[in-house]
């Protein structure tokens, strides 16, 4: 029995890495490397997504539900969708994430490039009119002026 709070160990033979991030889930693709996602709509409607790569490189697209860093384990807030390149998965252990269960675990840096897929299901005025109200929108899509209320409007005392 292990305990969910240990992460899984270092495979044998290998280095120490100061920022690895081991990242729990289970693999989406099929044997042809393709992902089925459900969008939820009326009928038999799905999002495929399709790794292609260049010569030797490997991907996965993985929902992942925790991830371990720095000794810790950690759970997702939600399930979420990346897709990873580089080392292929290993069976999972560690974190209360094990292999019997069907998970798999990957061995990433924290310079390790991931793509996030994000999906969101709802009618269009949540997903486009009600994300545009003010306070929901990213901060950089808000117009920004500088305005210098400091000396009466001076940068320097001159």
């Amino acid at each position: 029995m292990t305990d969910d709070s240990v992460p899984a160990p270092s495979p044998s033979g290998s280095r120490y890495k100061a920022d690895e991030i081991i990242l729990y889930g289970i693999d989406l693709n099929d044997a042809d490397r393709v992902a089925h996602l459900d969008v939820g709509l009326p009928g038999k409607a799905e999002l495929q997504v399709r790794l292609a790569s260049a010569v030797g490189m490997t991907g996965s697209t993985v929902l992942a539900y925790g991830y371990a860093f720095e000794g810790h384990c950690y759970r997702l807030d939600s399930n979420r969708i990346f897709i990873v390149t580089g080392p292929p998965a290993k069976p999972a252990v560690g974190c209360g994430f094990e292999a019997s269960m069907g998970y798999k675990m990957w061995r990433l840096t924290a310079a390790s490039q991931v793509l996030e897929i994000s999906t969101s299901f709802g009618d269009a005025r949540t997903l486009i009119l009600d994300a545009q109200l003010p306070g929901k929108r990213s901060p950089s899509s808000y117009s920004i002026t500088l305005r210098t209320a400091h000396r009466n409007g001076r940068l320097s005392n001159d």
